[in-house]
């Protein structure tokens, strides 16, 4: 296995394996197509080196938009591995905002669970 050198290599592998633990690896895969990025997990990791830097870029970029907490990991790894990121994920949002739609998608995911756990209630 070849070791990582490229600094948005060594940020995008590191969403990659912790997308997979956190968010489910259909989820990271879906991402990984979406963006043309070679899932960076065993021996797969060593077709990361074919990938191009933007398109471990918009990798980056697609798993910061996931949520606050995604974003704020890109942007603490973006600063440690001293890559430049898009603007746009520099832009201040209402943090009131991005609490907001976080409560409102995990009201709908409570919602739909209750309702797959007591199905005679509505």
């Amino acid at each position: 296995m070849s070791e990582i050198t490229r600094p948005i290599h060594k940020v995008a592998d590191i969403l990659s394996r912790r997308g997979q633990t956190i968010y489910g690896r259909e989820k990271i895969v879906e991402l990984c197509a979406k963006t043309g990025v070679s899932l960076m997990d065993g021996f797969a990791s060593e077709l990361g080196d074919t990938d191009t830097d933007q398109a471990l870029l918009d990798f980056v970029t697609s798993y910061a938009k996931m949520n606050p907490a995604a974003k704020l990991t890109v942007l603490t790894l973006s600063r440690l591995h001293e890559i430049s990121i898009p603007k746009e994920l520099l832009e201040k949002r209402s943090i009131f905002a991005d609490i907001l739609e976080s409560f409102s998608e995990f009201t709908q995911d409570i919602s739909d669970l209750l309702k797959d756990y007591f199905p005679d209630r509505h």
